[in-house]
């Protein structure tokens, strides 16, 4: 009796009411995430400024500066279309956590896919932007957990592994990628086929390697929303 009557009063919230609360988590989700990120960004840069500077280890502004160069050129377009692309998932709040974290595609993406499904939130929504906030939370404390038990005592584990073990590592990350292909494929048979399609054609074709993934999700995206808006206007 008391989950219906907890149930009747959240059903029973009013809409301004709920639209006040998530305009407040979006708020806090912007303080403490750029909070963060700033933090994150002066920790990563006190190391090589000590270095430099400290302990008199500088290697002249011309090999930085060919550094940075190169490797902008390399991923720099990575650092406006990983945003976007990833944005409509992951939410403000898990976007703000996953950039943080790390690990987007191979850890933050699926969980958070993965949380939203377990409630049959709709991707998008207010409801399945907090669960995904929360499975990307959980998946960063078991990932450090994890990371600082591998720290600890995984290297000596490792060693003792057979070698048919150690080659089934490299089949962990598209084991992943198939699972979250195949929860969302289970709902739209046709999207999911046109995914695969899409993924096999960018992956055996000769684009650059760093950009397929950008490449599917976007191909994926424009075509599963002309299909959308087509039978909509069919209807």
């Amino acid at each position: 009796m008391g989950m219906n009557q907890e149930h009747v009063n959240a059903r029973s919230v009013p809409a301004p009411a709920k639209a006040a609360g998530m305009d407040l988590f979006h708020e806090k989700a912007h303080f403490w995430g750029r909070t963060t990120l700033w933090l994150l960004i002066v920790a990563c840069l006190l190391p090589p400024l000590y270095l430099s500077f400290g302990l008199g280890y500088h290697p002249g502004w011309g090999v930085i500066l060919a550094g940075v160069v190169g490797y902008a050129a390399f991923i720099g377009i990575m650092w406006v279309l990983e945003p976007i692309t990833y944005y409509p998932t992951l939410g403000i709040a898990g976007t703000y956590m996953a950039f943080l974290t790390g690990n987007i595609a191979n850890m933050c993406l699926p969980c958070s896919a993965a949380a939203q499904n377990a409630i049959g939130a709709e991707p998008g929504t207010k409801k399945a932007e907090i669960a995904g906030a929360l499975g990307i939370a959980i998946a960063s404390l078991v990932n450090i957990a994890v990371i600082i038990s591998i720290i600890l005592g995984g290297s000596y584990v490792i060693t003792m592994l057979p070698a048919q073990v150690e080659s089934a590592f490299a089949f962990v990350l598209p084991a992943i990628f198939g699972g979250v292909l195949g929860q969302f494929a289970y709902k739209n048979p046709l999207y999911g086929a046109i995914a695969l399609a899409i993924g096999a054609a960018v992956v055996f074709s000769p684009i650059f390697s760093l950009i397929k993934i950008v490449i599917c999700v976007v191909l994926t995206i424009a075509i599963v929303l002309f299909l959308e808006r087509k039978n909509l206007k069919e209807a």
